[in-house]
């Protein structure tokens, strides 16, 4: 796959061209054995798997020439077959036919790819179709955190250090668990041919229609836990309390893992059948696959009052108490949060049973678009487009219809709470339209409006000038289409993950780098009744042509980059095209900096070995000029300079002075 390169400002444009229809993409939170990131994408007969940078698969060497015949002399050759037609022999058996084997394993090259200087993007080193035989909708992974001192690798399902494990939902109303290697596929196992059974060594768990769905399911997540069932002192302590300690919760939690306890999948899936279904199975994981017990029977089934929008399993982390709490929202401006462990009690039945609703907020009302003032009956809230959990699990970011977004307090540990716990916390909009005069005639200005003494600026000038030729519509557009996508960076010694958002709404991408600083200087800029608040940035350089987002999602980071500033690459998925926006790379040979950056650490990393070989006594005359030389350019202390034979000898050298 190559891509269209095309360049704009500060962010580059990488475009790949599908010949399918494309519904949803996604990053895989796990890279490859060859450090490749997988990239996931729902088409219209299965799933795309599309490996991205790391080191390249070995190509295979060519077949050996055969040596040439030496050609017939007078028509005679010592080939030639005498065939004996007898009565009395069997027919020859029929060929036998070739037996399926095991994908082989790839070989890869020792080092990375050697990017282009002038177009220094990692390429897709391999793409795959596994065929479903019928088209794929949505797309869920598993939420992995990457093994550190606080997140031990035993800490999580050893499957999805081996495997990519991910859920699909299909147009034939099944959802489908599948389980395949992490490692891109050979060019040998390509040329193989195919098995009924595996394409790429994948195993798929389908859940069949009479067990899951009666219509096309609307949306799928997916999460892991313990295999160990919940005791009645883990149901006490499971219900949403004010948790300021939650790392330590974790940190305790730690302990009480055992390798023999196992671990479970939870996916959850949703529909609008019969007013609004959502269902949640359990599955077995070892240590290759997910194993499933017949018949298979749903863990959880909730009938629900009005069809969801959108799903999805808390951001947190097992052993964290709210790692299976799941978000529900709807088009009534309704969200709850529903704990599947959380003990609840039946009232009739005067029982106690497991799951339970521990959250509800509530989105704020539409305005009226007229003066004339209507019942508080007849007030309407705005539908919830998309919702995602951030800050650890203690806060949700929430998009409505209008294009309004606001952040949920969850547990109100956030900056300024609100009065109302079911309330936003902080909110916005999203563009640069003046968003408080929608719905309100031309002539009335809200209350304590400050438009003339709203900073000019290139956007703020561009708003105004189309509204003075066009007007104020009478009421904001309802785009169908607009999502959330929240990557979190979890430091390795701790503390709150670091959240960058992205919303997209009406075609258009906004960024949020740090979502806690824009929660808590938005808070700070109403408090002291500022004029300009901090608002999303315009995520520049997104060209789709036309077509409509379907999805977006961010690749991983570094800590060295979040503290550089540099944004992360953020793959959006068009309807026949993904696209990949990355931060502008100066080609090295013009970018000055580059150069010396280049420079000063081949030097450095010379001395470090000029300085190993002088502590073995291994240093020849070349070296120790080199270790002079950089003494002489980077001065001393107190006119002394020193050479380290090893520990603790040393040999000074003391300064010349005139």
């Amino acid at each position: 796959m190559k891509p269209l390169i095309s360049t704009q400002g500060k962010f580059t444009q990488l475009r790949y061209e599908l010949p399918t229809r494309v519904h949803d993409a996604k990053v895989y939170p796990v890279k490859a054995p060859n450090g490749s990131t997988v990239i996931l994408y729902a088409y219209e007969s299965g799933v795309g798997i599309v490996w991205r940078g790391g080191r390249p698969l070995k190509q295979a060497a060519p077949p050996p020439k055969q040596p040439v015949k030496p050609p017939k002399v007078n028509g005679t050759s010592s080939e030639a077959i005498m065939i004996i037609d007898s009565d009395d022999e069997e027919p020859p058996a029929p060929p036998a036919l070739p037996v399926p084997q095991p994908p082989l394993e790839a070989e890869f090259e020792d080092e990375e790819e050697e990017l282009d200087p002038d177009q220094p993007y990692p390429s897709i080193i391999q793409n795959a179709c596994l065929s479903l035989n019928t088209e794929v909708v949505h797309i869920a992974v598993p939420e992995i955190p990457a093994a550190s001192a606080i997140q031990p690798i035993e800490s999580v399902p050893p499957v999805f250090s081996k495997k990519i494990v991910f859920t699909v939902a299909c147009a034939d109303c099944s959802v489908r668990i599948i389980t395949m290697p992490l490692s891109p596929p050979s060019p040998a196992s390509e040329a193989a041919p195919l098995s009924e059974k595996s394409q790429l060594g994948e195993e798929v768990l389908k859940i069949p229609t009479h067990a899951g769905h009666q219509s096309i399911p609307r949306g799928v997540t997916m999460t892991w836990t313990s295999s160990t069932e919940p005791t009645p002192e883990q149901e006490a302590e499971n219900e949403m309390e004010i948790d300021a300690a939650d790392d330590r919760d974790t940190a305790e939690g730690q302990g009480k893992i055992r390798p023999s306890e196992g671990w479970d999948l939870l996916v959850a899936s949703h529909s609008a059948e019969l007013g609004g279904v959502l269902k949640i199975w359990r599955f077995n994981l070892n240590d290759t696959s997910v194993q499933v017990t017949s018949p298979i029977t749903a863990y959880r089934t909730l009938m629900l009052r009005n069809p969801a929008t959108r799903i999805a399993f808390s951001s947190a982390l097992y052993p964290s108490r709210r790692h299976s709490q799941l978000l529900i929202t709807n088009r009534t401006g309704i969200a709850r949060i529903y704990d599947p462990f959380a003990r609840s009690t039946h009232i009739r039945r005067r029982t106690l049973e497991l799951g339970a609703f521990v959250r509800v907020f509530r989105s704020t009302f539409e305005q009226p678009t007229s003066d004339i003032p209507l019942p508080a009956v007849l007030a309407a809230r705005k539908p919830i487009l998309d919702a995602a959990w951030a800050s650890n699990g203690h806060a949700i970011l929430a998009l409505l219809a209008d294009g309004e977004w606001g952040i949920w307090d969850v547990d109100r540990t956030g900056p300024s709470p609100p009065s109302d716990p079911s309330s936003f916390s902080v909110r916005g909009f999203v563009g640069t339209q003046d968003h408080t005069r929608l719905g309100r005639p031309t002539s009335e200005k809200p209350r304590n409006s400050r438009d003339s003494l709203t900073p000019m600026t290139p956007n703020t000038r561009r708003s105004k000038e189309e509204s003075l030729f066009k007007g104020v519509s009478e009421r904001f557009p309802m785009p169908h289409r607009g999502g959330v996508s929240i990557a979190s960076l979890r430091p390795a010694t701790g503390g709150s993950p670091e959240d960058t958002a992205i919303i997209w709404y009406a075609g258009e991408a906004y960024r949020a780098p740090n979502l806690h600083q824009l929660w808590e200087r938005t808070t700070a800029a109403k408090s002291q009744n500022a004029i300009f608040t901090p608002a999303l940035f315009k995520v520049q350089g997104l060209n789709l042509f036309g077509e409509a987002i379907m999805a977006i999602d961010q690749f991983d980071t570094t800590t060295r980059e979040a503290r550089m500033a540099i944004p992360r690459d953020v793959l959006v998925c068009g309807e026949r095209r993904l696209i990949i926006t990355t931060a502008t790379t100066e080609p090295l040979g013009r970018d000055l900096n580059a150069v010396f950056e280049k420079e000063r650490a081949e030097e450095e990393e010379t001395r470090k070995i000029d300085q190993a070989l002088l502590a073995r006594r291994e240093l020849d005359l070349g070296g120790m000029d080199r270790l002079l030389n950089s003494m002489e350019t980077s001065g001393g202390v107190s006119g002394q300079h020193s050479l380290v034979l090893g520990n603790p000898r040393k040999v000074l050298f003391a300064s010349s002075t005139s």
